[in-house]
């Protein structure tokens, strides 16, 4: 309050007795307004210095990254080329790519996703790469956490959900286009 600043700009010299301050905190409360509690925060500010200071160190834990979800895929540069040649044969994308594309979309490094031309066809080649063991049997969730593929009908990312439901239907009746898939699939071990 204003009356109480008058208190502090009016207090020029002020003598402060210790022993007296210790014996009563609230001795020049009077004079100036909250001196006490001033007085109290800045031993409490030193007394919690003081404590920190006897703290033992805490070690930092290093916290590992969560690893990236890949396809665990080891083909070699001919087998990337045949199922690149694969792929764009049988038309998987709305556009061509190329073996440094089907490289990244093995690794997960794709500067953006690709839009797929038939969701199922997409589900029936990773299901022969994992049939086959020449990817993680967890590709469907690989797919998802990296959001490779738009699906060919919204454009909205491919969902593991809907990778489950497309191979469940695959198991069943297989998309046109699947026999050009098992061609080269047959041919890969020749590689």
């Amino acid at each position: 309050s204003p009356d109480e600043k008058k208190k502090y700009l009016n207090y020029d010299n002020i003598y402060i007795d210790h022993n007296e301050l210790k014996k009563n905190p609230t001795i020049y409360d009077e004079q100036l307004p909250y001196f006490s509690g001033i007085i109290l925060s800045i031993y409490f500010t030193e007394y919690i210095e003081f404590l920190q200071s006897k703290l033992p160190e805490e070690k930092i834990a290093h916290i590992q990254k969560e690893q990236k979800a890949t396809f665990e895929c080891q083909l070699n540069p001919a087998q990337i080329n045949l199922l690149t040649e694969c792929l764009n044969d049988v038309r998987m994308f709305t556009k061509t790519i190329t073996n440094k594309t089907l490289e990244d979309i093995f690794s997960c490094n794709l500067d953006q996703p690709i839009k797929t031309r038939n969701n199922r066809l997409l589900v029936y080649f990773f299901s022969a790469l994992d049939d086959r063991s020449l990817i993680t049997r967890n590709w469907q969730s690989v797919i998802d956490k990296n959001k490779l593929f738009l699906s060919s009908g919204k454009g909205i990312f491919l969902k593991q959900s809907d990778l489950s439901t497309a191979n469940s239907e695959i198991k069943i009746t297989p998309p046109l286009g699947s026999e050009n898939i098992d061609k080269y699939l047959k041919q890969l071990k020749n590689h």
